[in-house]
């Protein structure tokens, strides 16, 4: 006599976030680049291009924002399907391999890249993560950057006591990074998805 036992899996899990794209209830996608980093990008404020981390990149809009500025742009995301749909965008613009990379990796596993990037993005990835990860979140970014290096971040900000998403003030974001970076910038974008307008916070960070 056999039994089988169907594991259950959380947001820790590759499979947690798999299943869902392989459904196709993927609210966080915006099928498009996020209007913020757009206008991040043609700002006075730009910063020149260099290497970056796009970190849970999904389906890749945000990577070929920043590559499209001449960013070398490092896709990383641990569910096959969104790693798959950011490489037919790579391939599609002649840059997979040369100005497109991707890892299909854990962000909190890849101490191998610590201190290689130029930049790191941030949109998305910190609300999907459990509140108590949070602090490892920094230190890891801290890692991945080069010494001075920059977090990109565009933070949804909302009251949400479950998750995924999780919910964070703009008072949690200071209390976090403060002791690890300084903020360069910090703005309340005026062009957002309709569902996020008044509820983002754009931020510009130096690791110390």
């Amino acid at each position: 006599m056999s039994t089988s036992v169907e594991k259950s899996y959380t947001i820790d899990h590759k499979e947690f976030w798999e299943r869902l794209y392989q459904a196709g209830s993927t609210p966080w996608d915006l099928g498009m680049p996020a209007p913020p980093l757009e206008t991040f990008l043609h700002s006075p404020y730009k910063v020149p291009p260099g290497s970056m981390a796009v970190l849970g990149c999904g389906t890749g809009h945000d990577c070929m924002l920043f590559a499209d500025a001449g960013f070398t742009v490092t896709g990383i995301d641990f569910a096959p399907s969104a790693i798959k749909a950011t490489n037919e965008k790579f391939a599609g613009a002649g840059i997979a391999g040369t100005r497109g990379f991707l890892l299909e990796r854990d962000v909190f596993d890849i101490h191998e890249y610590d201190h290689y990037f130029d930049y790191v993005l941030e949109h998305s990835f910190f609300n999907s993560i459990h509140p108590s990860r949070r602090r490892t979140y920094v230190w890891t970014i801290r890692d991945l950057l080069k010494p001075g290096g920059k977090l990109i971040g565009l933070w949804w900000t909302l009251e949400r006591p479950d998750g995924p998403p999780f919910g964070m003030s703009r008072a949690d974001i200071f209390a976090l990074f403060a002791p690890c970076f300084t903020f360069d910038i910090v703005f309340t974008p005026d062009r957002s998805v309709p569902p996020r307008a008044g509820h983002e916070l754009f931020t510009l960070m130096t690791a110390k």
